[in-house]
């Protein structure tokens, strides 16, 4: 959904979506319709955006490779601003950029992409290392049983490994 600023009437748009269709399908497999609500207001070429994101996303568990749905609901704001073809700042190589251009997004030409921003939320919120609990106990490194479901023998003898001498210290 793209919206060019010149439609976005004074006073403001507010839009409710439910739809999964912006969602990365080849990455991400959606449970029930995503939902958002996304509010824009326009000043010249700077557009305001807020909303609001709730989707519950399946991955993958990082210890155990076992699926599970990880719920998102998180808030955003931003501005999008359009880039003036004569404003040299955002062509220069090294800028400094100040708080207040830190919550500010430029445009190459004056359109919101509004499932591309949604999008970018998702990706936001999943965290770097995505566990189906706090304490997924993982796979066995020796026979990959599922630590999580079942039990196995392969980590009790430590002889043959570098910290079996450990072992034998925490012992004595």
């Amino acid at each position: 959904m793209r919206l060019r600023f010149d439609e976005i009437p004074k006073g403001g748009l507010r839009l409710n979506i439910v739809d999964n269709a912006w969602l990365p399908s080849d990455e991400f497999k959606c449970h029930l319709p995503a939902t958002a609500e996304v509010f824009l207001d326009r000043n010249g070429n700077r557009v305001f955006c807020e909303g609001s994101l709730q989707v519950k996303v399946e991955l993958f568990c990082d210890r155990c490779l076992d699926d599970f749905i990880f719920p998102i609901d998180t808030g955003f704001k931003f501005d999008l601003e359009l880039i003036e073809q004569d404003d040299q700042r955002h062509f220069a190589k090294d800028h400094a950029c100040t708080d207040a251009e830190m919550d500010v997004i430029f445009l190459d030409e004056p359109v919101v992409d509004i499932f591309s921003i949604l999008a970018q939320q998702v990706y936001l919120a999943i965290p770097d290392k995505r566990l189906c609990r706090k304490k997924c106990l993982g796979l066995c490194p020796e026979c990959g049983v599922n630590l999580n479901r079942e039990h196995c023998e392969c980590g009790k003898d430590l002889s043959s490994s570098p910290f079996g001498v450990l072992a034998k210290l925490k012992q004595q």
